[in-house]
């Protein structure tokens, strides 16, 4: 283990996860699942009280409030609807065990201003393929485009709930 991955083993951990992701409906699953632990992560971070999240039951849009009456949209108010609308897909797959083609189209839109920042110096070496980025033909990203960027955008929403919890905590 190098010295990177003992100094962020949380973000490791949540990059684990979602690397060998080849399907959409558990992508998203998975996805729903790595952003509420992020969101308990912030939850825990910035509040007085420590909560025992396994006591204490809340839902997810519970927990988005939560982190709202804590500060984690003051200075990225798109980091909530990219949230409500990941649980919107999560519950599409719960009620008709098949996500939601009109809301995942909505959802990988808001990937767009990120496309940049994952095709940067910074990120060669995760070696991003720009080609995952490019809309074939008929003016529509393949499927194993729309994969890789979910994955990348769930990760980056990951990173920023967990970046505004140890903002907050200083």
């Amino acid at each position: 283990m190098n010295k990177e991955e003992k100094e962020y083993p949380l973000i490791d951990k949540f990059l684990f996860h979602m690397f060998d992701i080849k399907d959409v409906d558990y992508l998203i699953l998975k996805g729903h699942i790595l952003t509420e632990h992020s969101l308990h992560f912030f939850i825990e971070m910035t509040s007085v009280e420590k909560l025992n999240f396994e006591k204490v039951k809340f839902s997810y849009s519970n927990k988005i409030e939560i982190a709202k009456t804590l500060g984690l949209f003051k200075n990225n108010a798109k980091l909530y609807s990219e949230l409500k609308l990941l649980n919107k897909l999560r519950n599409s797959i719960a009620h008709k065990l098949k996500y939601d083609e009109k809301l995942f189209a909505d959802f990988i839109k808001g990937f767009e201003p990120y496309k940049d920042f994952f095709q940067s110096e910074t990120f060669k070496k995760l070696n991003i393929s720009e080609e995952i980025f490019k809309e074939n033909e008929n003016g529509e990203i393949p499927e194993n485009g729309k994969l890789n960027m979910s994955m990348l955008y769930i990760s980056t929403i990951c990173m920023k709930i967990f970046s505004e919890g140890v903002k907050l905590k200083k």
